[in-house]
């Protein structure tokens, strides 16, 4: 995507702020070895005018009426949240519920927090 969008390693390391070698090694990365953070993944997603999803080759779809699971750490961000005031609604619930990356999911409340972040920026980068 990077070479797509004309851009060499160094440009895009310099506008997503993070080391050219780690980009390079995010590159090469074929076994999924690295482990980057949410926050570098939305990072070169910005930089690059792009979603998360498309960055990350996802397909997306949207499921209906299904009963999901509500981990212990997901229901305390669900509370978290409710305390400020931002409930999420249960389509945000059923699509955190449902997520998994590279084999887990997040296993705080804050990280659930992060995550969801993470994807209310990159759908609105996408809507934009």
């Amino acid at each position: 995507m990077r070479e797509e969008k004309g851009l060499s390693l160094e440009e895009l390391a310099s506008r997503a702020k993070i080391s050219k070698t780690y980009l390079w090694e995010l590159e090469k990365d074929t076994d999924g070895s690295k482990k980057p953070s949410a926050d570098v993944l939305l990072r070169i997603a910005t930089a690059l005018s792009t979603t998360l999803a498309d960055l990350m080759s996802l397909a997306t779809v949207r499921i209906q009426d299904e009963v999901v699971q509500l981990s212990p750490s997901l229901k305390e961000f669900q509370t978290q949240m409710v305390a400020q005031k931002t409930p999420l609604t249960p389509d945000d619930l059923r699509d955190l519920a449902s997520m998994k990356f590279r084999g887990g999911q997040p296993q705080s409340a804050n990280e659930w927090h992060q995550l969801y972040l993470l994807l209310v920026n990159s759908t609105r980068k996408g809507k934009a």
